[in-house]
């Protein structure tokens, strides 16, 4: 059976000189970036906050591998780290999520950052349609309460992590694994109450211990739950005893574009949370009197579509340290995969290319590994750029790419290559490389010469 939509003239409602898809990091540094090279820029968000998978998934604690590394945050992530975490704090007392963000807090901070930097941002604004003239985005489409809303712009950032805009406009792209398709779990996180304090610190991070713990216990068969992760990841611990996140619950197997395996996921992962509270308060005695106080607004994950680029970044690119003429961030060597079958085992290296268990290789020296323009810069529209996790890269080296504080980097690039596309009246496969790299330089990017 087929059904026939009605054809439906729109008015253009708001026009834009760049307009930026997603207010998650990538978003973020995209949109602050091309207003502060003078542009008027509209961002938008489908959720009621900004913040991406921090605010919405409880992913606070964003740069923890860089805690006693060569290394520290960049460009526009430093500035709102810095600011962020100096206005509001963290209530924190664990060791090392010193630099953690209170989500709760950061949704605030975001309103004022944008709003001071000039970014106008419309919320509850879903995108799933683009109209397209040949090779170029004539106008992208707002899902409203009220009908779609048309809105015209010279440059479009696809910041959405799913490649959503990219993917109306007819872009190739690649999802997970090479051979099958599976990407990592969904995830979706907790918030706790009523952690004994006292316990969980007089003795030094007791959280972490309770971590190794559960993962030998799980190795050991001694742990009979149904969700296959075999860690817990606990974020802050409040002085008032709340556990900012446990980052535990897993659904493997789903397709992050898909309906169905998103209600799946949601559903399974809600489960998994009864699960592993109740296994805290029984087996730990510092834990036995907490409570549930939030789960997360939506599942969290890690990859899905990665788009077609003018060039596709490899694995073995990132381990080969190559340099390119046009690269537009350099991030250390770091990277971090769920096993997308589930898989536990292994040597946690890249080696296994995702088909030989859970990949977690930490910063260990001071190896990098770079990003060219290309990876942002889609095959064939003319007029549009791609940030964070679906930039143009294979399912090995998105597990490096995926870092939030890179997307926002990545995204920066994106937001000052728009820019310049606007001012030279340019596509954005022609943007100057040497003066999109300059800007980027002058914006506390750390770009090889």
């Amino acid at each position: 059976m087929q059904i026939i939509r009605k054809e439906r003239v729109l008015e253009i409602e708001k026009e834009t000189e760049v307009l930026v898809v997603g207010g998650g990091p990538a978003g973020i540094g995209a949109a602050v970036a091309a207003a502060r090279q003078g542009r008027k820029v509209l961002l938008l968000e489908k959720r009621g906050f900004l913040g991406g998978n921090i605010t919405a998934c409880y992913v606070e604690n964003c740069n923890y591998f860089l805690t006693g590394t060569p290394f520290h945050a960049e460009g526009i992530y430093a500035e709102i780290e810095q600011e962020c975490l100096s206005r509001y704090g963290n209530d924190n007392i664990r060791i090392n999520k010193d630099k953690s963000f209170d989500s709760e807090y950061l949704k605030v901070f975001l309103d004022e950052f944008l709003r001071k930097n000039g970014v106008e941002v419309l919320l509850h604004s879903f995108v799933n349609e683009v109209i397209m003239k040949e090779e170029r985005i004539e106008a992208v489409i707002i899902q409203t309460k009220k009908g779609p809303v048309a809105v015209k712009a010279n440059l479009v950032i696809d910041a959405t992590g799913d490649g959503d805009v990219a993917f109306c406009a007819g872009v190739p792209f690649e999802q997970g694994r090479e051979k099958d398709g599976l990407c990592q779990p969904g995830t979706v996180s907790v918030r706790l109450a009523g952690a004994n304090v006292k316990e969980l610190t007089e003795d030094g991070d007791r959280l972490g211990r309770i971590t190794k713990e559960f993962r030998a216990d799980y190795r050991a068969g001694k742990v009979n739950l149904p969700c296959k992760r075999q860690d817990i990841p606990f974020g802050r611990l409040t002085r008032a005893g709340q556990i900012s996140y446990v980052n535990y619950p897993c659904a493997y197997g789903l397709d992050p574009t898909d309906v169905e395996d998103l209600t799946r996921g949601e559903v399974e992962c809600r489960q998994y949370i009864m699960d592993i509270f109740r296994y805290l308060k029984e087996h730990y005695a510092e834990l036995k009197d907490i409570e549930i106080t939030s789960i997360a607004p939506e599942i969290g994950f890690r990859d899905s579509r990665r788009i077609r680029g003018l060039h596709r970044l490899t694995i073995e690119e990132m381990e080969a340290q190559v340099h390119y003429a046009d690269t537009i961030a350099v991030f250390p060597r770091f990277y971090d995969m769920l096993s997308p079958d589930a898989i536990m085992f292994g040597d946690e290296t890249v080696k296994g290319r995702g088909y030989e268990g859970y990949i977690y290789e930490p910063i260990k020296d001071d190896r990098c590994f770079e990003i060219p323009y290309r990876s942002l810069v889609p095959v064939n529209v003319s007029n549009l750029l791609v940030a964070g996790r679906c930039i143009s890269a294979d399912h090995v080296a998105e597990s490096g790419t995926r870092a939030v504080s890179l997307c926002m980097m990545t995204g920066q690039a994106a937001g000052t290559a728009a820019s310049l596309a606007v001012e030279e009246n340019v596509e954005a496969a022609k943007v100057p490389i040497e003066k999109l790299q300059n800007l980027l330089r002058q914006s506390n990017i750390d770009i090889p010469v």
